[in-house]
């Protein structure tokens, strides 16, 4: 890179603003798989982009790569509000494999994936209630009956049924069941949500699972039609069987 080179701000580099904006961080791997780049471009355009004050960047932990995420000025000029958000390091790893699952779902599910930063930014007012807007019409209702506020780490609507909205968890933390059982529980309470998917390392499936039929159990109870919860093993693994997106 020439030290004295004056970086412009490209049409491309807007996506990628606002795309990197979705998240708390990404890596340049993660960048590159949802456009379709090599590993390389986006490095150069990550250097670049920081160079102009939009993006920063930092080797968190040895085994992964480089995390980046928008400056106040980056989100400025991908024209997103909110706070600045970072990366924290006690939460890195779940992060990161939230934005594979996205990918994954977007992937193989053809289905229009929603952020929790996105989902905190259209929440209409945080103050008066727990109605919290997901997508243009639609709204959901965060932890009725249990108590506080739950946002999940992934909505995602069909684009074939966009009123039909899925919920997406990932546990990466073990939790006693009758606990777990209530965190599913604030998605039987809500309307809006058709189905919910707990995504799991495989260690903590089988104590995902037990917690999701006693929710199942008590939504049958109740008669709740909506949010029956499913579960499935996340392994970094699935990415592979990816076909290559193009762009």
């Amino acid at each position: 890179m020439d030290q004295g080179r004056r970086w412009q701000l490209t049409s491309r580099d807007l996506e990628l603003l606002k795309w990197v904006g979705r998240w708390r961080g990404a890596t340049s791997p993660q960048i590159a798989r949802g456009f379709g780049l090599s590993v390389k471009v986006v490095e150069r355009r990550m250097r670049a982009l920081a160079e102009l004050g939009l993006i920063e960047g930092r080797r968190m932990l040895a085994d992964v790569p480089r995390v980046h995420w928008l400056t106040r000025s980056g989100m400025t000029a991908a024209g997103i509000d909110g706070d600045v958000a970072r990366p924290k390091l006690a939460e890195l790893h779940h992060d990161l494999a939230v934005v594979d699952i996205a990918h994954y779902i977007e992937r193989t599910r053809r289905h229009m994936v929603v952020t929790e930063r996105e989902i905190r930014r259209r929440e209409p007012n945080p103050a008066a209630g727990h109605e919290w807007q997901l997508h243009d019409g639609i709204e959901m209702t965060a932890s009725l009956g249990t108590g506080g506020r739950k946002f999940p780490d992934l909505a995602s609507l069909r684009l074939e049924e966009m009123d039909v909205v899925w919920a997406h968890e990932l546990e990466r933390t073990r939790k006693d069941v009758p606990r777990l059982t209530r965190l599913m529980l604030s998605y039987v309470w809500s309307d809006a949500v058709t189905y919910v998917m707990y995504w799991t390392w495989p260690e903590l499936y089988e104590n995902t699972m037990r917690a999701a039929e006693a929710a199942n159990a008590s939504a049958r109870e109740l008669g709740r039609r909506t949010s029956p919860i499913g579960v499935r093993v996340w392994e970094p693994s699935l990415l592979d069987e990816l076909e290559p997106a193009g762009g």
